[in-house]
């Protein structure tokens, strides 16, 4: 007996249902166990603001946009989703979903950051005309007068280092329209300026690389990376070193290539736009381009100071290189913010949050500063201030007993403290972090009035 099509028809229907069903079940239940472990999304991806369920948040719809949106970030298999769309994308019509890439000539990558920084745009959202930021500049540098002479009354040398951006080194590669809105003022050249007319001691690898460009074997800066290449860090690392030996008198050791270890298989910083594009599959046609392996030659007899260094992200390589080994204790504060030490009890901590860390600074033979252009406009993260908090008139014992006592007086207010625990709640961080980011705050305003 022959099955009549309608019947076919219907268990077809009947098999389709069933099937997109369990693919909804599996991405539901991916959603909330994760249990099939996928790689990570590149990039930075800001957590959705907590909203607890209430009459009011359900009324106003708060509550329904949070679960919308979180439902967007943990959805399950949207590592996939998301990589083969970026990939479909890419190959089919040449397009780069993340909107903070930009590709210039001979397949060259830039950060968007990078170039708004070059054209002049970050410069009049902060200071609206050149005037302005030169003022500032003058200003930052007459700080950084003071905070070199208050680190010498302690023993502590300070060493900046302006870093290069690929913009600057290689504005050639950039595509026609970008090139042609260059902006004439370089913001980090007037303080390279700046430094020099006031006789500070530092490094400018930000003119410096220009002029090696032409002479250097392979690129400074990899197509896909946005960081000064591997294949610089032994003589960036090296150059530092012979500085710090310079104004401190320390005997220090050499930092050689021990293996230039040419490889298309590129490390985290020499491949970091291309982990931004969320590709399924990675890009080809990769050149070959040294990743090296360093070492410390001549090390009998040398030198072991303590450094501490306040850094963008231009000091992770350097942190990954033979440079950090010739030193007895390291902290790098980065951003004046995060913490990652050779000590592992300040390890992973936060700077505001770190009581002893005033004995960081204090226990420093040298200071390093690494900055780009970008971070110039929140000048060393802050550093300034904070070494003024340890050592001006009140110093590191007198500031932590301030502290203390707001801290104490918002413990003794329940109305207040009852804030405190919900905003540590909405912020992801413990009370005391909390309690502490606001004693500060306070402390800061009452210093203003």
């Amino acid at each position: 007996m022959k099955k009549s099509k309608g019947t076919e028809r219907n268990r077809l229907f009947v098999r389709l249902a069933w099937g997109i069903a369990i693919i909804l079940m599996l991405i539901l239940v991916q959603g909330f166990t994760h249990v099939l472990p996928l790689k990570k999304l590149g990039g930075y991806v800001k957590e959705p603001k907590k909203v607890s369920l209430t009459y009011q948040t359900f009324s106003d719809g708060s509550y329904q946009d949070y679960l919308a949106e979180r439902a967007k970030q943990k959805g399950g298999f949207k590592e996939f989703f998301v990589r083969a769309y970026n990939q479909m994308m890419h190959d089919c019509f040449g397009i780069i979903s993340n909107q903070n890439l930009i590709k210039g000539e001979n397949d060259e990558f830039f950060l968007r950051m990078y170039l708004d920084e070059a054209m002049g745009k970050t410069l009049i959202k902060n200071y609206t005309t050149i005037d302005s930021a030169k003022l500032v500049a003058q200003e930052n540098v007459a700080k950084t007068l003071v905070l070199i002479d208050t680190l010498k009354n302690h023993g502590i040398a300070f060493l900046p280092v302006f870093a290069p951006t690929k913009t600057a080194t290689y504005p050639e590669w950039l595509p026609q329209e970008y090139r042609d809105s260059i902006s004439d003022f370089s913001l980090e050249e007037y303080y390279v300026q700046l430094f020099k007319e006031n006789g500070i001691n530092h490094i400018d690898f930000y003119s410096y690389f220009k002029s090696l460009k032409k002479e250097f074997p392979y690129p400074l800066y990899t197509k896909l990376g946005t960081h000064w290449a591997e294949s610089t860090i032994p003589f960036v690392a090296d150059s530092i070193m012979r500085k710090i030996e310079e104004i401190t008198g320390f005997d220090l050791p050499t930092v050689e290539c021990a293996d230039i270890n040419l490889t298309t298989h590129y490390s985290g910083q020499d491949k970091e736009l291309e982990n931004l594009m969320n590709l399924l599959f990675p890009l080809k046609k990769k050149e070959k381009l040294p990743n090296p392996k360093t070492a410390l030659t001549d090390t009998v007899g040398k030198d072991k100071p303590n450094i501490l260094v306040i850094a963008d992200s231009y000091f992770v390589q350097l942190r990954r290189s033979a440079f950090i080994d010739a030193f007895a204790n390291w902290d790098y504060w980065k951003y004046n913010k995060e913490i990652i030490s050779s000590n592992p009890k300040y390890n992973n901590r936060k700077v505001s949050y770190l009581p002893e860390a005033y004995q960081v600074v204090d226990s420093a033979d040298i200071i390093l500063a690494v900055f780009t252009a970008p971070y110039l406009y929140e000048y060393l993260c802050g550093f300034c201030e904070t070494v003024s908090d340890f050592y001006g008139e009140e110093g590191a014992v007198g500031y932590e007993k301030k502290i203390q006592a707001i801290i104490d007086q918002i413990k003794n207010d329940p109305e207040w403290m009852e804030k405190i625990k919900k905003q540590a709640k909405e912020r992801g961080i413990t009370m005391d972090e909390n309690l502490r980011d606001n004693a500060i705050y306070v402390l800061k305003k009452q210093r203003e009035q």
